[in-house]
């Protein structure tokens, strides 16, 4: 199972590059600011992500020997600028906030590490095509195998407003 947050990037970028004014319901914090002067408008948006999984997959399972039910707690912050003429330029900030995980045949404990920053900036409007790429370390309890994932994700969204998403590279590494 993907991530949810990773699927969230790009659908963040669709709502910048929308009616600014419009709210934001998955927002836990939403503040905009406009500059008059050169009409440029703030948004700043703020959301906890929490979500339970299965991580099964067979890279994971051959490294530490069995699946793990992750507990994902994940903090995401989005700044965008708007300026008239089609631009936007906006920085993401995401960190675990205490996501773990327990094997399901030892019950080892598995700590998740993430600090991800991004950056993307649009000029002209739609279309858009992008690419996101995320790294969580996991640190397992023990002499079990610590483990890399590492996801990139490239995006198109359409004149319309539609994203397009795809998976192009994933890999994951034990250490």
């Amino acid at each position: 199972m993907r991530h949810a947050v990773l699927k969230l990037v790009p659908l963040l970028i669709v709502a910048a590059c929308s009616d600014a004014a419009a709210p934001n319901p998955a927002a836990t914090a939403a503040s905009p600011v406009a500059n008059a002067s050169s009409g440029a408008q703030v948004t700043t948006q703020e959301q906890l992500f929490e979500e339970t999984y299965e991580l099964a997959l067979p890279r994971i399972t051959n490294c530490v020997g069995e699946t793990i039910m992750v507990t994902g707690r994940t903090r995401m912050f989005l700044q965008g600028v708007i300026v008239p003429g089609d631009k936007f330029q906006g920085t993401f900030h995401m960190t675990e906030q205490g996501s773990s995980g327990v094997g399901l045949i030892t019950g080892l404990s598995y700590q998740f590490v993430q600090t991800q920053n991004e950056g993307v900036r649009i000029e002209g409007g739609l279309p858009y095509t992008g690419t996101a790429v995320f790294d969580r370390r996991v640190i397992s309890q023990g002499n079990t195998p610590n483990f890399h994932l590492h996801n990139t994700f490239h995006f198109t969204i359409t004149a319309n407003g539609e994203l397009v998403v795809y998976r192009d590279d994933s890999s994951r590494t034990c250490q």
